[in-house]
């Protein structure tokens, strides 16, 4: 399974992160960059007064593998 990470700062400075299962894999960096910033500029996401999404600072693809115990 693949994951999209993506580190955001909040209106006070503090980091958010954000994930996102099985994204688009083709997709370039600054493709993805460019909808993250989308997103930070919607302001949809708030929690007692302060903008989850200020701004976009880091994105990664994290592959996770599973492997069954029993």
């Amino acid at each position: 399974m693949l994951k999209l990470s993506a580190t955001f700062e909040n209106s006070l400075g503090k980091v958010h992160r954000w994930s996102f299962n099985e994204p688009n894999r083709d997709l370039t960096g600054i493709e993805v960059q460019e909808h993250l910033e989308k997103l930070s500029e919607l302001e949809l996401f708030e929690k007692e007064g302060v903008r989850l999404f200020s701004q976009v600072t880091s994105a990664k693809l994290i592959e996770v593998i599973e492997t069954p115990l029993f």
